[in-house]
């Protein structure tokens, strides 16, 4: 697929969220969730089976003391946000309406501009963004916000170079503005090949943007530095890309195909021990069952879903992003990804609630911004 420039390219990308790795659905239950019939009724013992082959113990090792953190959750407590398309957020919301609203919704946008913060944008691919809105139809949530930034055109170059400093004091006033926790993952994915940026590009303009906003004096948002968590650009390591302690609020990673294993891989292992390094909380920021939800059977909890929490127990991971979507939808070229929406799958979906709505999983509530440390 070609694109015209990169403002038509970024929800695209945005949406795409990682590089050829992640796109081989391994030990998956490869296939849309179109077909066939569901279950009438759930069997809740079976739903309690599939809750207890989650391992729920905890490594003490990733236990520790945060440093130089920002709106963390409390000990033994993870945030659970969820996303990441306006329509997608809205349809789940729809198909859940008993179910709590989580803590969290993710969407996206591009350095270039502030569409898809204070205005609606639309990708090629269909993706539909606009944190505003999601600001105004679900209170007593926080925003996940993915920024687009790559090495294509020069973006970071252009980013640090102070091309884009209005766009950035736009949105530092917006922020303020939204009076909620905002969690800024800058340049997100920053290692992937797809995104083909230089780690000193990459530091020198991530550094921009937060010295910017503390400049402007913004407190509500959280800096995060996301990992594509699978093979980097150019074999580079990880560190090569890091801002530095003062920079880095959280770290997060991307489990698409990674959760499909029982063990996630050496680029996750590494994050996590680089964050361990750093005391720093991790966020598991996109993540999705890409080889789809079929209508019956467990597949995808045994194959996906117990995996992401048993690692999310075990490694003490402090925010969950679950993105609800129809990969099918947007057509993305090189990939295989299906159709991952819950309500694909009356037993697949119970179970789900059957684990967030537990104590642990902070969701919508009037008590949710001082759980994690926020004062309006």
């Amino acid at each position: 697929m070609k694109y015209r420039n990169a403002s038509s390219l970024i929800l695209t990308l945005a949406m795409i969220g990682c590089g050829s790795e992640n796109r081989q659905i391994v030990g998956s239950s490869n296939g849309a969730g179109s077909g066939g019939r569901p279950p009438a009724e759930i069997d809740a013992e079976q739903v309690e089976q599939l809750v207890g082959a989650i391992d729920t113990q905890a490594d003490p090792s990733y236990v520790y003391a945060f440093e130089g953190a920002k709106f963390v959750p409390p000990e033994g407590r993870t945030l659970l946000i969820m996303g990441q398309t306006l329509d997608g957020i809205a349809e789940h919301v729809a198909s859940f309406p008993d179910q709590p609203v989580p803590g969290g919704w993710a969407a996206y946008w591009g350095i270039p501009s502030m569409a898809g913060v204070d205005s609606t944008s639309t990708g090629e691919s269909g993706s539909t963004h606009n944190h505003q809105e999601l600001v105004d139809r679900y209170p007593n949530t926080v925003l996940q916000s993915g920024l687009w930034m790559v090495g294509t055109w020069d973006v970071a170059k252009r980013t640090a170079a102070g091309e884009y400093d209005s766009v950035i004091r736009d949105f530092s006033a917006w922020a303020k503005a939204a009076d909620r926790p905002i969690y800024l993952r800058i340049g997100y994915e920053f290692d992937g090949p797809h995104n083909e940026l230089e780690p000193t590009d990459y530091v020198a303009a991530y550094r921009h943007i937060v010295d910017i906003m503390r400049e402007e004096q913004v407190t509500n948002v959280a800096f995060v530095w996301h990992s594509y968590a699978s093979p980097p650009y150019q074999g580079y390591d990880i560190s090569a890309w890091y801002p530095g302690d003062d920079y880095a609020d959280w770290m997060a990673i991307t489990m698409f195909s990674q959760a499909y294993n029982l063990q996630p891989g050496r680029y996750v292992d590494a994050v996590f021990e680089f964050a361990r390094e750093k005391k720093k909380p991790v966020m598991i920021a996109e993540s999705s069952p890409i080889g789809g939800i079929r209508p019956d059977g467990s597949a995808a909890w045994n194959s996906w879903f117990a995996n992401l929490f048993s690692l999310a127990y075990e490694r003490n991971v402090k925010a969950i992003t679950i993105i609800n979507e129809n990969w099918q939808r947007f057509n993305f070229p090189g990939t295989d990804w299906a159709d991952a929406r819950l309500q694909n799958n009356p037993l697949v979906s119970a179970a789900f609630f059957a684990e967030t709505n537990k104590d642990r999983y902070l969701k919508q509530s009037p008590e949710l911004f001082d759980q994690l440390g926020y004062a309006p």
